[in-house]
């Protein structure tokens, strides 16, 4: 009788320990899915002053290809939100680089205060996006939206280099 309970026991311990590992795997899957682990990293990195310029650019690059293929399709729509997520761009780069505000326009302020020259462009491109914002009937061509996105892109690439 007494064997009868360990080899139960035993087949009810492995099946025990397979569930756990099973468990463990999934809850591991989950946290890499919704990028948990890359977000708990980053902040580590915050706190401790590491600035991973490598995941940084990479992340973003994969961005500018959204923005691409944004600027390449025949609606309206696409170009204008195309101008909002580079400007988002060069905003996030900026508030990772220390500069903290929610209006772009005080972050341009605070760099032109640093020494930073030719940011009237990014002024003029914002009050672009602002008449995006405010005038829904606002025509904005597909070249000009590659220009603004250009512009951005070359702001974003300088300031990746000054890091």
């Amino acid at each position: 009788m007494t064997e009868f309970i360990f080899t139960y026991f035993f087949y009810f311990k492995s099946f025990c320990l397979a569930m756990c590992c099973g468990l463990l795997i999934g809850i591991i899957y989950y946290f890499w899915k919704l990028r948990l682990f890359t977000k708990w990293a980053e902040r580590w990195q915050n706190w401790w002053g590491i600035i991973p310029v490598f995941s940084l650019s990479g992340k973003r690059r994969k961005e500018w290809k959204k923005i691409d293929k944004l600027l390449k399709e025949s609606n309206q729509s696409s170009w204008k939100l195309a101008v909002f997520k580079a400007e988002a761009i060069a905003k996030k780069t900026l508030n990772f680089m220390g500069y903290a505000g929610d209006d772009f326009t005080k972050i341009l302020d605070e760099l032109r205060f640093r020494g930073y020259q030719n940011l009237e462009i990014l002024f003029q491109l914002h009050n672009i996006g602002e008449k995006i914002i405010g005038d829904k009937n606002f025509s904005l061509s597909q070249n000009r939206a590659k220009e603004i996105v250009r512009i951005y892109k070359k702001f974003w690439d300088e300031l990746l280099n000054t890091l």
